[in-house]
């Protein structure tokens, strides 16, 4: 008997400012990232994104 189709949706969490320890401004934004499934929800972890970090074409490199 095969295996009823698994049904998972990953919601990132609303964004927030916070300090990136490289550029040494508030230029990151963080979340929260929850799995949610027909059980309920479970969380996946933290994602985070630097503005200028993460930015490889775009670094200026007398940053950090």
């Amino acid at each position: 008997m095969p295996q009823p189709a698994l049904t998972v949706t990953v919601a990132p969490g609303t964004p927030r400012e916070d300090w990136c320890k490289v550029c040494k401004a508030y230029t990151r934004l963080v979340g929260h990232v929850v799995v949610l499934t027909a059980e309920g929800v479970c969380p996946a972890g933290d994602w985070a994104w630097c503005s200028v970090c993460s930015e490889p074409d775009d670094r200026e490199v007398t940053r950090g």
